[in-house]
């Protein structure tokens, strides 16, 4: 069983980045941008997720070549819904724009293989509902005693409220996760408690913590306070242009670390690759300086690349000289 743990969406990715060449159907999604993050210092990485029988096979057969743990992904006897489109603006925000318009904007073909794809919705109506790319316990895979981190990303309320007491019974005793937009919302707050509860850390990135504090405080230390009651051990607050900001609610202790300037490539799956830095920081030194400046470090990384799998070819003396100018930066406030 992998070391390092990572469950969440798996996806076939369309990507118009702001600038240069697109990315058309190629593996990606949050759990496979951060088990790449992590696997800069660890190869000792495995992910569990949901696809349909329509997604390729071979990528999952390259993932276990390069030694990655597979076992945790179920692939259903029925085609699921897995693409991705993502459009970003030369800003390098995304953009709303309907993926035949971005295409023709740009004078490119529109892919065959998404004339019938619709946008999802960005919010549900019912979080309690399951979807079919929700995790099951029954969907972990064996040998959980043997994982000494998970991480869960961005992904329905009900895997997020369910799964990692499972992860904790089994004996996991670190555990990460990020939420997703679609249930981070003022009416969401009351919820947050039952979330939190046990977490090693909780990776959020700022519009989605000010968006559930609406109209309680605009102060973001007062929101990481707050969430710290709640028995999660850290707060990490993801600003723009790669900031990080951690709050450790045990020893009430706060830390600083400014992004690094990194070549804008694209910047799908940058606060992912975070969370698979920060997990495999805290695990191996326990120290919320190292942590963060992995999780920075795997951030700008990925944002210089194009696609997950390319955060996979970064040179260990690139991470390495990185990771100790990252360090440098890193300030308690």
């Amino acid at each position: 069983m992998a070391t390092y743990l990572f469950l969440g969406p798996l996806y076939r990715e369309y990507i118009l980045p702001p600038q240069g060449k697109p990315l058309l159907d190629a593996p990606g999604g949050p759990v496979l941008y951060a088990a790449a993050g992590a696997a800069l210092w660890s190869g000792e990485v495995g992910v569990v997720a949901r696809v349909g029988e329509d997604f390729p096979k071979h990528w999952l057969e390259d993932l276990a070549a390069r030694g990655w743990d597979v076992r945790g992904v179920r692939q259903l006897a029925e085609p699921l819904e897995t693409r991705r489109v993502l459009v970003y603006e030369p800003s390098g925000q995304l953009s709303l724009q309907p993926p035949l318009a971005a295409f023709a904007r740009r004078g490119l073909t529109f892919p065959k293989s998404l004339l019938n794809y619709t946008p999802p919705p960005t919010q549900r109506a019912n979080l309690d509902k399951p979807l079919p790319t929700s995790l099951r316990i029954s969907d972990l895979p064996p040998g959980l005693g043997e994982t000494r981190a998970a991480h869960f990303c961005p992904l329905d309320f009900l895997s997020h409220s369910l799964l990692p007491a499972a992860l904790r019974t089994a004996g996991v005793p670190v555990i990460t996760l990020s939420p997703h937009p679609a249930y981070m919302t003022p009416l969401f707050y009351d919820r947050l408690p039952g979330l939190l509860t046990g977490l090693t850390a909780f990776v959020v990135p700022e519009a989605q913590l000010r968006a559930v504090f609406r109209e309680r405080t605009n102060d973001l230390w007062e929101m990481a306070t707050a969430l710290g009651q709640w028995q999660v051990r850290h707060v990490v607050i993801l600003r723009p242009e790669g900031e990080a900001w951690l709050y450790d609610a045990v020893g009430q202790r706060r830390w600083v670390v400014p992004g690094y300037p990194a070549r804008l490539v694209d910047p799908t799956g940058a606060e992912d690759a975070f969370a698979g830095g920060f997990l495999v920081g805290y695990r191996e030194t326990l120290d919320p300086v190292q942590a963060l400046a992995r999780g920075v470090v795997a951030a700008s990384l990925a944002v210089e690349t194009r696609g997950a799998l390319a955060l996979l070819e970064t040179l260990p003396a690139l991470v390495e000289r990185r990771t100790e100018v990252v360090v440098s930066s890193v300030q308690q406030v």
